[in-house]
């Protein structure tokens, strides 16, 4: 056994020797200690914006104690690149001896070790845990312990006479045990590792002999189970009821079902990561290197004819919970499966928790493996045979078994299994900066910026930010970890936006409303299309009054950096840091302050238009945004989809109602509580096209300018262009209402000449154009389909750079039919005195329709205006409207055109309120308030959350958002007294943790008890004895056929179905009956085929095969062969024991 687990160890050691990785958290590696300290915190002050520390507490134990034990014996000076190893290697050593001992308890391999070291092995280099052990390693770390949490269980149940109730409650302990050793980084993958053992236990409590008996230690483990995880599932429910609704922002069901056909399933390749990331190395290699992805088929092709195998001990149980964790996994996928789409609705609702289904795959890799295992016992394994195998056919089997474990575990052995950019450490100048923000900025947030979705950098991937294990005042950053409100995440782009957009008098005081008193600028960061601007930031910051750089220092890069990162000067020629301030040393933005409410101005927006506003009004007053009653109308929200996975180019055009967002997730986009949407009002028609480049997922990032809209706005300074990289002939059509007559359509290229063909009324003609020229095309044809005329223009070829800037349709009379798009901002509130239109996100040409509830005389004014230029852009209704220029304007709809950033029209007789006329004044906890006439607000700015709770005398204050995504209550008028902050579940989450964690090391402590005084019942075991040994012949071919149903709807239940006919039929009537061990080679030799497919065609190539629907029959044909085998009736010799 030391030989194996020396071999394991050298292989964690092989990846990425001496370098750090981006391993499941930055924390770890970088100050466990300072992790594990914050984790007994339900609510933190430091992280982004004020958040939940999401299943923190999940490190305290095994994880997080790991590392930091680590950290502790060294006296800090660990190198975390060893330690990190020693984890992997532990993992893999635990699932290796785990699995091993499982098959020995299981009486499966033959005499002969060799069998069961192979499964063992393939076990513990799964693909699951290639994929997981070096990226996300509190994944792997449940797989690796879920044999330890069956194996006492399996030895009682398989026990060869029956056992007593000390002996069972000792399994049980045991068991308990083990799963307390899984931690709760990630409480779905906990859960799915107790899913085994579950299985082992409720099968004889179905179908055994002593079934009060089996359900009695069922019921006992399920006790054990939830007194040993009290200590995370009382805090997991609280974070249930007091976090945002981050699954709703994250992967959806449709791309983690994506894969999850039965081709991949069952080779293991279940995680959706690596189709989609090339960071995981080692798991992309399996999903898209065709050698790999016949080796691991060829793995699970042995794993399901041992499992056909009439000898094999307890058959039916293992078959049964290889189906079971089929069907949990790939019974939600197309084309067949009935349940995919309403499974998939309820993966992104109330069950989103549970959408990563691929956690499941120890419930159907354990059997597999044990059936590859008991195939393996039955093939010589001694170095005599394997010397002459011209004279031991069986021994060339056993060779190309070992071909196959050595193919599919290559990743391992070649060193892939570590992410990519991996560091020896963190330079100097990130603990410098944060260092010096721990002495400068205690009162303030610190902005990182430029944004990006993860953490990215030359000298290394870190995925969390370099600053979150080493700050210790507040920070924030823009990226794809959506833990805060989405109206916080849409306040951060707002801010964004405005330190990319040029030099404002306001930004500072948007800054410092929103808490940040510093602006951390990394110029470490990998340049990429994904990550904000950083020459438009620095540009910003400095033409900003009132910021200016304060701190500076220097990067690892170029001359000046060889030194040693950290010193100062230099930052941003080094790849180093560069700090600048936004509020005086010492200023506190975090405090509570209080204003009265009459005071305090309603706005129709979201959080993101708080910039605009600023500038709008020349200061940052607080404001309260809700729908009704609003004196100030915004844009903002609208409707558009969002990629979540990106910050830059993350958002289409706005869309029209029932337009489709091209976002998989239930949710389109961040919403906003209480506010109506902006949303794209169509009239004349619908304009339709093969793709846009405004698509959230369009490659290099959407592009809004660019959306269809761009086609039909009448300026040629825009237009629509396909998405990129598509590979098709791209078109864009004009439907027009029934009964119009069009006859011609005007067309003005973009970017390059392009030929393009127009189709009308069945007919078509081509025509050749040229960037900024119109064209007027006479269409061939007459009215389309159903007498609604539709006119498409295609692009002959594939031309780079496509583009169209105009498509004007006129009818014989030269008149305009065009189809309108056009924005239109809701007629929200009747007490509507401004309107605030703005481009944060880049239109080129800002166009909306507004709608007056009454006469209204507004003031033109816009950020040209404010820039001291003549705004000859701005029109409204068409008609020019100058700086200052006063309209009159009648009730109902308006037109506003601008090419500027933003646009105001102010009734004259409003006036918004001041920050410095509101009265705002600061508010520290424990400050004496005295009552007062009117009601006052009372806020902080850190994102509201339903814990988060102010008192003032005793009185428990009512919550109110401030701000669009800050922390407010209001004080009622009259009450006074000491002001109390406190956060609300803090007792119960520190009382969960500690109180369950003591009856967790009570329960482990009777649990060692009785492993030292408990015999336990042997292994092992006889084949075939125990308690049950699994479901009977009916109830497997039930199991079957609901599975087949699931996995392929109606036609998969009628292949199985026809497949047992037929089995029956040659059982009955022929002299050459089916085989158990028949059928399972047929099935090895069906679901090699399917591999060979899978692998001529694998992911990402075009026409992937591994998901057509014809695989998928094939390999459920695979899994019927097997089922059958089930049912064969078994020939019986004297004195043989059944087994199932």
């Amino acid at each position: 056994m030391l030989g194996w687990w020396a071999l394991l160890c050298a292989l964690a050691l092989l990846q990425s020797p001496g370098r750090v990785v981006a391993d499941t958290k930055h924390d770890l590696t970088e100050n466990p200690l300072g992790l594990l300290a914050r984790s007994l915190t339900m609510w933190s002050e430091t992280l982004p914006l004020g958040q939940l520390q999401n299943q923190a507490y999940g490190y305290l134990f095994p994880q997080g104690a790991f590392f930091a034990a680590a950290d502790l014996l060294s006296g800090g000076h660990a190198p975390m690149a060893l330690v990190q190893s020693a984890w992997w290697a532990l993992t893999l050593c635990l699932a290796f001896t785990g699995f091993l001992r499982l098959a020995e308890a299981a009486g499966i391999g033959g005499a002969h070790p060799a069998p069961r070291i192979l499964a063992a092995a393939l076990y513990a280099l799964s693909p699951r845990m290639l994929t997981t052990l070096a990226a996300i390693s509190s994944e792997a770390w449940p797989v690796a312990l879920a044999p330890w949490i069956a194996l006492p269980l399996l030895r009682v149940v398989g026990a060869a006479r029956p056992v007593g109730r000390a002996a069972a409650a000792r399994a049980v302990g045991l068991s308990a045990l083990a799963l307390l050793g899984t931690g709760a980084v990630n409480a779905v993958g906990t859960a799915a590792a107790c899913v085994p053992a579950g299985l082992i236990l409720l099968a004889p409590a179905l179908f055994g002999p002593a079934r009060r008996r089996a359900w009695a230690m069922l019921g006992g483990w399920l006790a054990a189970c939830a007194a040993v995880s009290l200590w995370w599932l009382g805090p997991l429910l609280l974070l249930g009821r007091y976090s945002p609704p981050f699954t709703d922002y994250i992967e959806s069901s449709g791309v983690t079902t994506r894969w999850l056909n039965l081709a991949e399933t069952l080779r293991g390749t279940t995680s959706w990561a690596p189709f989609v990331s090339v960071e995981r190395v080692g798991g992309n290699a399996l999903v898209a290197e065709p050698i790999l992805i016949l080796a691991t088929t060829a793995v699970a092709a042995a794993g399901l004819a041992g499992l056909a195998s009439a000898s094999m001990p307890r058959r039916r149980l293992w078959w049964a919970m290889a189906l079971l964790g089929l069907v949990a996994m790939s019974a939600w996928t197309t084309p067949f499966g009935p349940l995919a789409d309403p499974a998939r609705e309820l993966l992104d609702g109330p069950a989103a928790a549970l959408r990563n289904l691929h956690k499941l795959d120890p419930v159907l890799r354990i059997p597999l493996l044990l059936g590859l295992a008991h195939l393996a016992g039955r093939l010589p394994w001694t170095t005599a045979t394997w010397l002459r195998p011209e004279r031991h056919r069986r021994a060339a089997a056993a060779m190309l078994l070992t071909l196959a474990a050595t193919g599919a575990t290559a990743p391992a052995w070649s060193g892939r299994l570590a992410p990519g950019q991996p560091f020896a450490e963190v330079p100097g100048h990130w603990a410098a900066a944060a260092d010096w923000l721990a002495a400068h900025a205690a009162g303030s947030r610190t902005l990182v910026e430029p944004a990006m979705p993860f953490a990215d950098q030359r000298w290394g991937f870190t995925r969390d930010e370099p600053l979150q294990p080493l700050a210790r005042t507040p920070w924030a950053v823009r990226d794809a970890v959506p833990l805060t409100p989405p109206e916080a995440i849409r306040g951060l782009d707002g801010v964004r936006d405005a330190l990319t957009a040029g030099g404002s008098a306001t930004l500072a005081a948007t800054l410092r409303a929103q808490g940040v008193g510093h602006v951390l600028v990394r110029h470490d960061g990998r340049a990429s299309t994904r990550s904000g601007d950083l020459r438009a930031l620095e540009r910003t910051l400095a033409a900003s009054p009132g910021i200016e750089p304060v701190a500076d220092f220097a990067g690892a890069e170029g001359p000046a950096g060889v030194a040693g990162a950290g010193r100062p000067g230099r930052g941003a020629a080094t790849g180093g840091i560069v700090i600048w301030a936004v509020a005086d040393p010492g200023a506190d933005l975090l405090s509570p302050r209080i204003v009265d409410a009459d005071q305090v101005p309603l706005v129709s927006g979201g959080p993101e238009a708080l910039p605009r506003l600023d500038e709008v009004d020349g200061d940052a007053p607080v404001r309260i945004l809700a729908g009704d009653g609003a004196g100030t109308i915004t844009d903002t929200p609208a409707r558009r989809g969002r990629n979540y996975g990106e910050v830059v180019g993350a958002v289409t055009g706005i869309l029209a109602p029932g337009e489709d967002t091209g976002v998989a997730n239930l949710v389109p986009d961040y919403p906003v509580a209480g506010i109506p949407l902006t949303v794209t009002g169509v009239g004349g028609g619908a304009v339709r096209a093969s793709s846009s480049a405004d698509q959230p997922y369009n490659f290099g990032g959407a592009q809004p300018q660019h959306s269809v809209s761009a086609l039909v706005d009448g300026d040629p300074r825009t237009w629509w262009e396909p998405a990129r990289g598509t590979g098709q002939a791209e078109w864009v059509e004009l439907a027009l209402p029934a009964g119009a007559a069009p006859a011609s359509v005007e067309l003005t290229a973009a970017r390059v000449p392009v030929r393009v063909q127009v189709r009308a009324g069945g007919a078509s003609t081509s025509t050749a154009l040229t960037p900024g020229e119109p064209t007027r095309v006479q269409l061939p044809g007459g009215a389309g389909p159903a007498g609604a005329p539709v006119v498409r223009i295609t692009a002959t070829g594939a031309p780079l750079g496509f583009a169209l800037a105009e498509a004007r349709v006129r009818d014989a009379a030269g008149a305009d039919i065009t189809p309108v798009r056009m924005p239109v901002v809701p007629d929200s509130s009747e007490r509507a005195r401004r309107w605030v239109l703005g481009q944060e996100i880049d239109e080129t040409v800002l166009r909306r329709a507004i709608t007056l509830p009454g006469e209204r005389t507004l003031r033109v004014d816009s950020a040209a205006c404010r820039a001291g230029l003549d705004d000859s852009w701005t029109r409204v209704d068409g008609e020019p409207a100058a700086c200052g220029a006063e309209l009159e304007l009648a009730a109902g709809m308006h037109r506003v055109s601008s090419a500027a950033r933003w646009v105001a029209l102010t009734d004259a007789g409003f006036h918004a309120p001041a920050a410095a006329a509101q009265g705002v004044r600061p508010a520290p906890p424990g400050t004496e308030l005295a009552a007062a006439g009117g009601a006052r607000i009372l806020w902080r700015p850190v994102s509201v959350n339903a814990g988060s709770r102010a008192r003032v005398g005793g009185v428990v204050l009512d919550p109110i958002t401030v701000n669009g995504w800050q922390q407010g209550w209001v004080v009622p008028a009259g009450v006074s007294g000491t002001l109390e902050l406190d956060f609300a579940p803090q007792a119960a989450w520190r009382g969960w943790i500690l109180g369950g964690g003591a009856l967790a090391a009570a329960l482990a402590l009777v649990a060692a008890g009785l492993a030292r005084r408990v015999p336990g019942p042997g292994n092992p075991p006889a084949a075939g004895a125990g308690l049950a040994a699994g479901p009977p012949p009916a109830a497997t071919a039930a199991l079957g056929a609901i599975s087949a149903t699931l996995l392929a709807g109606w036609p998969g239940l009628a292949l199985t179905a026809a497949i047992g006919a037929a089995a029956a039929a040659l059982t009955r009537y022929s002299p050459r009956r089916p085989t158990p061990a028949g059928l399972g080679a047929a099935s090895a030799a069906l679901l090699a085929v399917v591999g060979v497919a899978a692998a001529h065609r694998p992911w990402p190539a075009e026409g992937y095969l591994a998901g057509t629907w014809w695989l998928q029959l094939a390999a459920l044909a695979a899994l019927a062969l097997v089922g059958v085998a089930q049912c064969l009736p078994r020939a019986r010799r004297a004195g043989s024991s059944t087994s199932a």
